[in-house]
């Protein structure tokens, strides 16, 4: 099933891959309808055979009544009922394409009982049941409505499987391009996420720096310097990933916070990462937003005791993240948006469907936010 559909997709974009997968699949379609008629002609008069040009001239006959009709049942009815949502002109294009493969299906039928006769050879014992309508002509031919209702029929089983698989292929290949257009709208956010870290963040880090070396503290301005080359590094090389190691995500978070502790120098804080974490991937500045909201709500907002304590623990094949900080209600107000907060819950569902909890939770001024989801991520493994 994988193969066949990666076969499709290729066929969205290489255009001479769909042509081959076309040919490919009206000759077995055909020759199987053939062989299909060979055996049911051959159980009725077991003495009837078929010479091999025969066949051949039989498949290329069907090939170019069906085929023909099949591509204009897809430009006029197809067109109209599936991508023009207009129901009664495509009802009227599928009776027009009726009438034109019984036209046609007489035609071919005419010329091959004529082949057959001049031959010599017999007819098959179904074949014959059409002769006395076509020795009288052609009118008579269209006025038989028990005949035309046959030929009608047997359109709807050409065309069946043929429109089934056309509508299923046009089906995958609109589900590939929403898929692809998530993505790019996901990869869009995630660049104005980190857009948001960057400006503020930098402009106060690099201020922070500036201040450490005038007041000659160069142990810690090399550290902040450090810590804030690993960051940037992972901004611009491993963020612009799909997925990234935990354990790269993870430091990174230990950068950030280093950071931010020099900042913050009244801060208290309480931290817990886990001593050995697992080889396991997930989109980069995933567990960011968590942290860099407590730092912002938190520590940054002028508090007298600003204090953030976050807890990471693998349970049960599961990431556990708790983050929790004091908070004036005040500053909060004047600095609400979320759009950290929001950003996140969409990626989440993008990337992790049904199967996580994000829960948030304000009381007595203390906010907390919980992360649970699997440390394997269903979109790495599909």
């Amino acid at each position: 099933m994988n193969k066949l559909q990666l076969a499709w997709e290729k066929s969205f974009t290489d255009r001479r891959y769909r042509i081959g997968l076309h040919v490919i699949f009206w000759i077995i379609f055909l020759s199987l309808f053939q062989t299909i008629g060979f055996f049911i002609n051959s159980s009725v008069n077991p003495e009837w055979h078929i010479q091999g040009w025969e066949f051949l001239g039989s498949l290329v006959g069907d090939v170019l009544l069906v085929c023909s009709i099949y591509y204009l049942t897809m430009v006029l009815s197809y067109r109209s009922i599936i991508i023009k949502k207009k129901y009664i002109q495509g009802l009227l294009y599928i009776i027009v394409c009726i009438i034109v493969y019984i036209h046609l299906f007489y035609f071919i039928e005419i010329t091959a009982f004529d082949l057959a006769e001049k031959s010599g050879h017999s007819l098959p014992p179904f074949a014959k049941t059409l002769v006395p309508y076509l020795n009288k002509g052609y009118i008579h031919f269209i006025a038989v409505p028990i005949l035309i209702f046959q030929i009608g029929i047997s359109y709807f089983l050409y065309m069946f499987l043929p429109v089934c698989c056309k509508f299923l292929r046009d089906q995958m290949r609109m589900q590939k391009k929403q898929t692809e257009l998530q993505k790019k709208n996901i990869q869009l956010e995630m660049d104005f996420l980190k857009a948001q870290i960057h400006p503020h963040f930098l402009f106060n880090t690099l201020n922070n720096i500036y201040s450490l070396i005038t007041q000659h503290e160069n142990k810690k301005s090399a550290e902040m310097v450090s810590g804030l080359s690993s960051l940037l590094r992972y901004a611009l090389y491993d963020g612009k990933t799909e997925f990234i190691l935990l354990e790269k995500e993870v430091n990174m978070i230990k950068d950030f916070i280093g950071l931010e502790e020099v900042r913050a120098d009244n801060m208290h804080l309480d931290i817990k990462f886990p001593t050995i974490v697992p080889p396991a991937k997930l989109p980069p500045f995933l567990l960011l937003p968590l942290v860099e909201n407590a730092f912002k709500h938190g520590a940054n907002s002028q508090l007298r005791d600003p204090w953030v304590k976050i807890e990471m623990e693998i349970l049960d094949h599961h990431l556990w993240l708790q983050v929790k900080n004091c908070f004036d209600p005040e500053y909060r107000k004047k600095n609400s948006g979320g759009l950290g907060l929001l950003n996140l819950r969409k990626r989440l569902d993008y990337y992790y469907r049904n199967n996580y909890l994000l829960e948030t939770d304000e009381k007595n001024e203390i906010f907390t936010a919980t992360l649970k989801l699997p440390i394997s991520c269903p979109l790495l493994n599909a």
